[in-house]
């Protein structure tokens, strides 16, 4: 476990934000003495006015004035008095690096964001799915710059690890990162959203933010393959794990692998989504 994940763990957002999840609290971002913007979500916020995203280190850093990541994190970790992984000078450069990654692929989807503007079409997809302009900011939903493609930040607790775009037109419809352009070197689950309690898990991002949109603990693969490192990962979450199966014989035996692979932690749901409906 990361430094900040360890951090994203151990310290509410409430605890940096100024305010409680569902409020909309002063941007520390941003000169603004006066309007409300930075709304607070279970593990990030999002100012509506300047665009600032992130996580309880950028926050602190924020709020503190820092301009590195793992300074912010380390100063964090002593206001809370949290002991973090040891950080000798070569693990310190790596954690450094991979922040930049992350902020890296935040900037860009951002811009894919903003290019919703010049492509109503993709603007329409999304709307078409339930995502409306809210959701859209809350989840950096977007399009490539040339408005053939839908835009997924791959969200792993609050931060973007990778971009994967969705064809409107064509097939294969997803064009996924490769494994070793994640700032992990790996694959990580996509976790839309704060986890408690029971967890759904599912093989589509889309199908994770619908869920995570109605405030529901979910997960999802991103296809029917779980790696050895999203392996561990669910072995390490709290809580049972609900398969909702796609209604494809593709997604029935996915879900049926799935589940002796977790057994006895996970449990198969039947995939009655209504008429016509392949997804949940």
């Amino acid at each position: 476990m990361t430094t900040f994940e360890v951090l994203r763990q151990q310290v509410l957002i409430e605890q940096v934000a100024g305010g409680r999840v569902g409020e909309k609290v002063l941007c520390p971002a941003h000169a603004d003495g006066n309007t409300p913007n930075l709304h607070i979500y279970d593990d990030y916020v999002h100012c509506y006015a300047c665009g600032f995203h992130g996580d309880v280190v950028d926050v602190w850093a924020a709020v503190r004035g820092f301009e590195g990541p793992v300074e912010a994190a380390l100063d964090l970790a002593r206001e809370f008095g949290l002991e973090l992984p040891d950080m000798d000078p070569e693990v310190r450069r790596k954690t450094q690096e991979r922040r930049e990654r992350e902020n890296l692929y935040l900037r860009q989807a951002q811009a894919c964001h903003k290019a919703l503007e010049k492509h109503p079409k993709v603007r329409e997809w999304w709307e078409g799915r339930g995502f409306g302009k809210g959701l859209q900011e809350r989840f950096l939903l977007g399009a490539n710059r040339h408005g053939t493609s839908a835009v997924i930040p791959h969200w792993h607790w609050g931060c973007v690890q990778g971009l994967v775009h969705r064809k409107l037109e064509g097939k294969p419809k997803y064009c996924d990162p490769k494994a070793e352009d994640f700032p992990s070197g790996y694959r990580p689950l996509f976790v839309p959203g704060s986890l408690r309690g029971e967890i759904f898990l599912v093989e589509g991002l889309v199908d994770a933010l619908a869920l995570a949109a109605l405030e529901e603990s979910v997960v999802a693969v991103g296809g029917a393959d779980i790696s050895q490192h999203q392996m561990r990962e669910l072995g390490s979450l709290s809580g049972p794990l609900y398969i909702l199966p796609d209604t494809d014989e593709a997604g029935e035996e996915a879900a049926r692998r799935w589940a002796l692979n977790l057994y006895p932690r996970a449990f198969v749901c039947p995939a009655n989504y209504g008429e016509e409906a392949k997804h949940v």
